[in-house]
């Protein structure tokens, strides 16, 4: 069942990538990627069904947002830079994945008793 997780989270780093090369931001569009290979490596370790279910969650929750806020940004509000979707959405990002993956790195610790 992570297949799926990893598909949505491939899928949206080759959006964020497209767009990124699209709009000539080459030295953005790798810090942009970065948080949904980080997604990959969540669930990659995730062992533990808590563990499981947090990698989940927040892939589903990163990809549907960071997307939408990097589409809304670039295509539908043209005042806003699109250097400032590709900027402060991965550090957005970042905090979420710093925060959930201390969660499923404890989680995978747990033992079923």
């Amino acid at each position: 069942m992570k297949l799926l997780f990893y598909a949505l989270s491939i899928i949206a780093s080759f959006i964020t990538l497209i767009i990124g090369v699209q709009h000539g931001l080459m030295e953005l569009v790798f810090f942009a990627v970065s948080p949904y290979i980080f997604i990959l490596y969540l669930l990659k370790i995730s062992k533990h069904n808590t563990a499981v279910v947090t990698a989940k969650v927040v892939t589903a929750f990163l990809v549907s947002v960071g997307l939408y806020f990097l589409l809304d940004t670039t295509y539908m509000e043209r005042k806003l830079g699109d250097k400032f979707s590709f900027l402060f959405i991965p550090i957005w990002q970042w905090t979420m994945l710093l925060v959930s993956g201390f969660v499923v790195y404890l989680s995978n610790g747990k033992t079923s008793d």
